[in-house]
């Protein structure tokens, strides 16, 4: 995902596809993510974990065979839709969440999560540099610049293929028995903070939709850059975050998760806005790894609360659920954004998507202040 995070909207440009067709294509990815989350996470809280992260990590696998053998739209499309299927296998999604959930204890999530936050940050830097060969590639093998990214596509299915062999061995967490999973799911949920944690994360997905996914193409654009010179900003943006996981525990111990996430997303808010003012490369360079160490920071901060709100057994149903709020407003906003490119202005989806990042800052202050049972114990531990 490192990778391809930098690559593949400017991929698509590279194949003649318009900011608006590029907005669809992202926009068909997070509205089957919806889905996805919605139906891998309950499945999973009733059928075990491990058959969920085998599937996601095969669906990672197809879709980087498919952008690798076809630049035709609609199998691109196809492509995007069977990806997100695999997005399951990703930190932080459901059935992880749920897997977690189910081997640990609620005091040790904050720092489980950090030391997940950390892996990925070290294995999505990696990616992130790897976003830099199709240039080496282009000049070594004397390809043209959509053969370049094809054959990264390939080295990427490889490597994804290895979290298919990696996850064959686990074992599944602590289960209750059949009865005690029924009884938990349907009588004892609580829908009220699921129905609120599923507000604000729509939030949060409408404000990310419209920042993050286009941001390579706005580089690519607005300042006539390629991947080989957004590897390295990439790269460094998901390091740089490795060092601050180690003070999620305690700041989460000191202050409770609501406070710290109330305070990083109103500052990821502002930041995003000072984005859209940069005109120089290296000051938007800055804000953006600025931007991307805020919202790393933030992650496990998100993913210990969202297990700790209800019970063990509902957590892949209860993560489930808010994330395919959060990916269906998510799924909007790409195509939003690429309207805006090409009609209005390349800084306005960054403005737009910083007062709602703000906005959802205040949305765990409403909804959770004061009421929520994490803030107290954490404090208590």
């Amino acid at each position: 995902m490192g990778f391809l995070e930098v690559v593949r909207v400017i991929y698509f440009a590279l194949t003649g596809l318009s900011p608006v067709a590029i907005g669809i294509l992202v926009t068909i990815g997070t509205a089957v993510s919806a889905l996805e989350s919605l139906v891998f996470g309950t499945l999973s809280d009733r059928y075990g974990r491990k058959p969920f992260l085998l599937l996601g990590s095969l669906f990672s696998v197809i879709r980087l065979i498919l952008y690798a053998l076809s630049r035709d739209f609609w199998i691109l499309a196809l492509a995007q839709g069977i990806g997100a299927l695999g997005e399951g296998a990703g930190a932080g999604q459901p059935v992880v969440s749920g897997y977690i959930a189910d081997k640990t204890e609620v005091k040790e999530r904050a720092s489980v999560f950090s030391a997940l936050a950390i892996t990925n940050a070290i294995s999505g830097t990696i990616g992130s540099l790897m976003a830099g060969l199709p240039a080496y590639f282009k000049s070594v093998f004397d390809l043209d610049e959509v053969s370049a990214h094809i054959l990264l596509f390939w080295i990427g299915a490889i490597v994804n293929s290895l979290a298919v062999v990696i996850t064959l061995p686990l074992n599944e967490g602590r289960r209750q028995k059949k009865e005690e999973r029924e009884s938990d799911q349907l009588s004892s949920v609580s829908w009220k903070e699921i129905g609120k944690y599923s507000i604000i994360r729509s939030t949060d997905g409408f404000g990310m939709g419209l920042v993050s996914p286009l941001l390579p193409l706005y580089f690519h654009l607005y300042f006539d850059v390629g991947s080989e010179t957004l590897a390295p900003v990439y790269a460094l943006a998901r390091f740089l975050p490795i060092f601050s996981y180690l003070f999620v525990p305690l700041l989460v111990s000191k202050f409770g998760n609501v406070r710290c996430l109330v305070m990083l997303r109103i500052l990821t808010g502002s930041i995003v806005i000072s984005f859209a003012l940069a005109s120089n490369f290296s000051i938007a360079v800055a804000l953006f790894v600025a931007y991307r160490l805020l919202f790393e920071f933030a992650m496990p901060m998100r993913q210990a609360f969202s297990t700790e709100i209800v019970k063990p057994s509902q957590t892949g149903m209860t993560v489930g659920i808010s994330n395919f709020a959060r990916s269906l407003s998510q799924s909007l906003a790409p195509t939003i954004a690429g309207y805006l490119f090409e009609i209005a202005s390349l800084s306005l989806p960054f403005f737009s998507g910083g007062a709602v990042l703000a906005l959802n800052g205040l949305q765990y202050h409403i909804f959770f202040r004061g009421d929520i049972r994490t803030d107290s114990e954490n404090k208590g531990q």
